[in-house]
């Protein structure tokens, strides 16, 4: 596996991996936090183990109570422009990555989509990915 690489728009933030993505989850996610949150139709992520990111720069958090799971979670962004780099559920085994950052946006391949139900009617919704109308 070679290094998988990304950072924030300002380049103040940057992150790196050698650790493979969990197989299975690239994901689209249409519900409506991920929605104001990315500021359009869904947020695009990708899963990697807790633990297998490491960060240079400084990054803020925001914190949501409970979502699905009832655990905080946590999306962290950079401090000096404010792109989401970074999210994480209390206690869970994954951490997130937001595509977007990727240096090489070709490793992202949406396998599931979750929160169809709250797609916006102008998004398409196609068969190439699992497509569940809520959290799977």
């Amino acid at each position: 596996m070679t290094q998988i690489t990304g950072g924030c728009l300002y380049g103040a933030v940057r992150y790196s991996t050698d650790v493979e993505p969990i197989p299975g989850r690239t994901i689209l996610c249409h519900c409506t936090t991920c929605q104001r949150h990315s500021g359009t139709a869904f947020a695009a992520i990708i899963a990697f183990p807790a633990g297998s990111i490491m960060v240079t720069g400084a990054l803020k958090t925001y914190t949501e109570p409970g979502g699905q799971s009832g655990q905080p979670f946590h999306r962290r962004f950079c401090a000096a422009c404010g792109t989401p780099l970074i999210w994480e559920r209390e206690g869970a085994d994954r951490t997130l990555i937001t595509a977007g950052t990727l240096d090489d946006k070709s490793l992202f391949k949406p396998k599931i989509a979750i929160f169809c139900a709250s797609a916006p009617p102008w998004v398409p919704i196609t068969e190439d990915t699992e497509n569940y109308p809520g959290y799977l």
